[in-house]
């Protein structure tokens, strides 16, 4: 299996599974990938995504060995090409939007493809061990989908421009202060530093997250009265409907801890 599911406690971990190739991915991976990420996104009893990768590395991008080319491959046009590929763009753009928090775990290298997919989640947490480099310009090429746009959001346009261009590896400690991840751990404690805050989210409001994620993303390209807006009217919402709202309010009075339920 070139991509393992697993689902405890309300956190679904989908781990890529090509340790030997330091989980580069395929086309049958992507189409896997997509069709898992788009039923958790509807799965209710899934509140926390995490993303991962099999041995020392979280993903080294696309596989360009040429064993995993569509025989068609150099024959396409460049819109048929461009169709393909964004069938598989809908993987960043789930991981972004879904209606609950998404993680990367990740460990040693990281690039092309798989920054993308990391730089879509919510949060990035990564091992002492990582390396980050983008590799498009390495392989001739201009990124995936979303790239672009999701880097520059996270590093600033300066540095997103720094990347892609001079295709620089960047360390784990460059990368926290860059702000391209969030948490950096000692790599014995990778594992476990994420698997305790899955269940943190995954123990929390899910539909106040989901309103969150769409305030954040509406944040990140509006303007300012639409986004005051937009979150007036989720915060009335989930005031009026929600009963991780009510039962926060409940226990607040009661001076105990809340017990979210997800909606």
């Amino acid at each position: 299996m070139t991509i393992v599911t697993a689902t405890e406690g309300g956190v679904a971990m989908l781990t890529l599974n090509r340790p030997d190739r330091l989980n580069a991915l395929t086309e049958a991976m992507l189409d896997q990938i997509l069709a898992t990420l788009r039923a958790w996104a509807v799965d209710p009893d899934v509140r926390c995504v995490v993303l991962a990768g099999a041995g020392r590395g979280f993903c080294a991008g696309h596989d360009l060995s040429g064993e995993d080319k569509e025989p068609r491959a150099e024959q396409m046009r460049a819109d048929e090409a461009a169709a393909r590929m964004s069938i598989h763009a809908e993987i960043p753009l789930l991981l972004h939007r879904m209606p609950k928090p998404t993680i990367a775990r990740i460990r040693g290298p990281v690039a092309g493809s798989g920054m993308v997919m990391a730089a879509a989640c919510d949060l990035r947490i990564a091992s002492t061990t990582a390396k980050f480099k983008l590799a498009f310009a390495s392989a001739g090429r201009c990124g995936d989908p979303g790239g672009s746009y999701l880097l520059t959001r996270l590093l600033g346009a300066s540095r997103a421009r720094e990347m892609f261009l001079l295709d620089e590896p960047m360390s784990g400690e460059a990368a926290l202060t860059a702000g391209l991840i969030n948490r950096l751990v000692d790599d014995d404690r990778l594992d476990t530093e994420c698997a305790a805050l899955a269940a943190k989210l995954a123990a929390g409001p899910t539909a106040a997250f989901a309103a969150m994620k769409r305030n954040l993303n509406a944040a990140a390209v509006g303007a300012l009265e639409e986004t005051m807006a937009q979150e007036a009217m989720a915060n009335a919402q989930i005031s009026l409907s929600s009963h991780d709202a009510t039962e926060a309010a409940r226990a607040f009075m009661d001076r105990r801890e809340p017990r979210f339920r997800g909606h």
